[in-house]
């Protein structure tokens, strides 16, 4: 298809008289209305009036972009005005630039992935182009004007050395305008300054042009010229940043690319390179391999939503049962009980919708809490919400690729995709969650009836695993997994994770106090931050000395927090919080038999590593 295909004849208005920018919004609306293309005038109207409310729609040089995205819009298409004189009263980036060349965009609120955004989103890119733009609004009548889409913008010459490399994201509430000229502003500014800049675009197509593990690697620091969230935004946490308006490059890109190239002589670059980047580098993975991480990353989207629920929940029930609600029928204590009951009875159908939204988008969100919801009342559980996720996940992307009539494209996201997707994931829910149901009460009593000896080879287990990737996969399903028990009242397992948080980090960080010649100089300056680290729960501080010792430091943190998990649940300690460190002790089960359970761990990874380490330090300063 071409660019023509998103016009005709009729919607293009060249040499108006027009003055007014109302006038103009009004007129080219009404355009649109009357070639079939809007089911309602006035609801696109005040789309593109709310659009302009957000902010300036004129781009600098005569040019503006009003546009509106509703359900109103049966598929994506533009109308054009230029005007004799210009119009003084459009908003515009540079003050006192009349605007005489007017695009007007009408988006569909579901079309992600439609040749037609495709095409809409090829077309801002073109408006980059200086000679595009001038011999377009040339143009003596409006069969030039379409001829003159059609002719392709001059392929950029990439062969110039890049002495440095930007990434950057490019985000607007529509989707369209400014994320696409936004972006090829940035592309066209780093080529003049000799900066290689690859930029992702987050537009109404979905993420297109995603970075990959290698372009995360060697990128030098992000820019986020974006007017919305970012998407996975802790993708870029190693990089230096500089966050921006979607507008800003527009006015002055070169600007925006020097002040990220001064970020990042000023900033180093985060030693926590995210562990894809650095494990995919370089090489492909297999199909069942990329299966696998997309899974992991679906659901640790799923539980990083799930977490403030669980945490909110577990300490006001915590509370309540502090305050002895747990024996009472009325007032504030029971009140505060049940309302930890309700916070915490979220966790299922958070975790299915968010799931859902990882692999499907906002779409998906109903139809993965509705699968949760159903998971949590037929006693599915933990177990249930994650598979009731996946699930609706697959059948609401199924249903997204199903072409449909222009009629029915704008009921497609707020009737057709919730009814049908919801209805779909309870049929399989109510087929497959039974046997799902029957597995977690296994799983439940099986959990509730460990005593002594099996309950010390569970946390023996479970601190191993939080320790041996420090923050990896094998940590997350570990993580998962007792966070899963929470929800079937299981808490003991979140007390045995919490030993292989807290401990690696704080083990090594006193071996550096205790034996300092057996460590760099950066290690032992490094040991209050690392200390600080395992305090608060982030388990990467003990990377570092992995980096630089592995097995020996992986041995030491193993042995400590294993240790230190099994003797906290052989002394009966529990945990309802999973976030929060040190600082949610005072909650648990018996937190000063965990302090001493933690505290003992930390000795044994201390002693193991000093053990450990002696003859490797000898022969490495020989």
């Amino acid at each position: 298809m071409q660019l023509s295909t998103l016009t005709t004849n009729a919607l293009i208005i060249l040499n108006s008289d027009a003055d007014k920018k109302d006038e103009i919004i009004r007129t080219l609306a009404r355009k649109l209305f009357e070639s079939g293309k809007l089911t309602s005038e006035e609801a696109f109207l005040q789309a593109v009036y709310a659009r302009e409310a957000l902010g300036e729609t004129g781009m600098g040089a005569g040019l503006a972009l009003p546009h509106g995205k509703c359900a109103a819009v049966k598929e994506a298409c533009f109308a054009v005005m230029t005007t004799k004189k210009p119009v003084m009263d459009w908003e515009s980036f540079e003050e006192d630039d009349g605007v005489q060349h007017i695009f007007m965009l009408a988006i569909p609120e579901s079309e992600a992935g439609s040749t037609h955004l495709a095409l809409l989103a090829e077309l801002m890119q073109n408006m980059g182009d200086e000679e595009y733009s001038e011999r377009l609004f040339s143009s003596p009548t409006p069969d030039a004007f379409i001829h003159n889409l059609d002719i392709p913008v001059a392929a950029a010459d990439q062969t110039a050395q890049c002495q440095k490399t930007l990434l950057a994201v490019t985000a607007c509430p529509a989707g369209v305008a400014h994320t696409y000229m936004a972006a090829d502003a940035l592309v066209k500014a780093g080529k003049a300054l000799g900066v290689t800049v690859r930029v992702e675009k987050q537009g109404a197509n979905g993420i297109e042009g995603k970075h990959t593990a290698e372009q995360l690697r060697e990128a030098d620091a992000v820019i986020f010229a974006v007017s919305v969230a970012v998407k996975e935004a802790e993708r870029y946490d190693h990089l230096p940043q500089v966050k921006v308006s979607v507008s800003d490059p527009i006015r002055d890109a070169q600007a925006v690319i020097l002040q990220a190239l001064k970020q990042a002589e000023t900033q180093k670059k985060g030693e926590n390179i995210p562990r894809d980047a650095v494990n995919t580098a370089g090489k492909e993975k297999s199909t069942i391999g990329k299966l696998l991480d997309d899974a992991k990353s679906h659901l640790m989207t799923g539980v990083s939503f799930m977490l403030p629920f669980v945490v909110a929940g577990g300490l006001i029930l915590t509370l309540g049962l502090l305050l002895g609600g747990g024996d009472q029928k009325t007032g504030f204590a029971h009140m505060t009980v049940q309302t930890g009951v309700l916070i915490f009875s979220l966790m299922v159908p958070v975790i299915a919708g968010y799931i859902s939204y990882s692999i499907a988008d906002k779409p998906g969100i109903v139809a993965g809490m509705a699968g949760g919801l159903i998971a949590r009342e037929i006693g599915a559980g933990f177990l249930g919400g994650i598979v009731a996720g996946f699930v609706a996940g697959f059948i609401v992307n199924q249903l997204k690729r199903i072409p449909m009539h222009a009629y029915l494209t704008q009921l497609k996201p707020i009737i057709i995709i919730p009814l049908l997707g919801s209805g779909l994931v309870a049929l399989v829910m109510y087929t497959v969650g039974v046997p799902i149901a029957q597995l977690s009460v296994l799983l439940e009593n099986g959990l509730k009836s460990l005593q002594g000896g099996n309950l010390i080879v569970m946390g023996m287990i479970i601190g191993a695993m939080m320790a041996i990737d420090m923050g990896g996969p094998i940590n997350k399903v570990a993580f998962a997994f007792c966070v899963g028990m929470l929800a079937q009242g299981v808490y003991a397992p979140m007390a045995a994770c919490w030993i292989g948080i807290m401990t690696p980090p704080a083990g090594l960080a006193l071996a550096t106090r205790l034996a300092p010649k057996k460590f760099s100089v950066a290690e032992r300056s490094s040991a209050i931050a690392t200390a600080i680290m395992g305090l608060t729960g982030i388990t990467e501080g003990a990377i570092p000395f992995a980096v630089a010792d592995p097995w020996r430091v992986i041995l030491s943190i193993v042995t400590g927090s294993a240790a230190g998990a099994a003797l906290a649940l052989g002394m009966g300690v529990e945990a309802s919080v999973p976030s929060g460190g040190i600082f949610v002790v005072p909650f648990f089960r018996h937190p000063l038999l965990f302090m001493g359970a933690f505290l003992f761990g930390v000795a044994v990874t201390a002693l193991c590593a000093i053990t450990l380490k002696k003859e490797f330090i000898e022969r490495t300063n020989a």
